[in-house]
């Protein structure tokens, strides 16, 4: 008489009885989904539950937008601030020409507005050395605080060659943008350079951009 081995017994054992689990797990599952398909309250409730998480999902969604919302309005109000900071006289309304828009770019690169509509105050020369300043135009805001502060007033048109002239006006326009930002008006006038040199060049530019800004730089071997 043979008889079976103790391990070949045990794994047929343990087969049969994982077996026997899965088709139970299978039985339950198939019960319960046949519950759902034939209760309609369960299958209401399943409904109910999808829908809560639906919405819990658009919620979130929901959230996020205003969020970004939010956010999106205070830049709008930080560039409506910006623009009429820069651009008080101009409305958003104003149709924009390839003009405008020109002007527009080089007036936001400035750190302070025009003092005037026509701004360009001075033309310098720097040629070999020799500084020369010329009063391009009379600035009626500017001529007057010269007056009421007993400063001298230069001759617009005629060059000026004298350095302590020279030197005496850059430090009236000095002084002139001070009074304006204590008055809460700060500006800034703009100048031309004229050049010949690379030396000449540097020399200008580090010179008057103290006090204007560059509207026009040429070189030039002649004044």
């Amino acid at each position: 008489m043979r008889f079976s081995r103790p391990e070949r017994t045990s794994l047929i054992i343990n087969m049969t009885l994982a077996e026997t689990f899965l088709l139970l797990l299978f039985v339950i599952w198939y019960g319960h989904t046949t519950i759902i398909r034939q209760d309609p309250i369960a299958h209401l409730k399943e409904r109910l539950k999808r829908v809560e998480q639906e919405n819990e999902r658009l919620a979130e969604e929901l959230r996020q937008a205003n969020n970004q919302i939010a956010d999106l309005r205070s830049r709008l109000e930080f560039w409506r601030q910006a623009w009429y900071g820069v651009f008080p006289s101009i409305e958003p309304t104003v149709p924009l020409t390839p003009e405008k828009i020109a002007e527009l770019r080089k007036e936001a690169c400035r750190s302070h507005p025009k003092c005037e509509q026509n701004n360009v105050l001075v033309h310098a020369s720097v040629v070999g050395g020799q500084i020369s300043m010329m009063l391009l135009t009379e600035s009626p805001n500017f001529s007057k605080w010269l007056e009421d502060s007993g400063r001298a007033r230069l001759p617009a048109g005629v060059w000026i060659t004298d350095v302590k002239k020279i030197y005496a006006f850059l430090t009236a326009v000095r002084d002139y943008y001070a009074r304006a930002k204590e008055m809460g008006s700060e500006c800034r006038f703009d100048y031309r350079l004229t050049y010949e040199s690379k030396e000449d060049y540097y020399d200008g530019r580090e010179l008057f951009e103290r006090y204007f800004y560059p509207m026009g730089l040429s070189r030039t071997r002649t004044r």
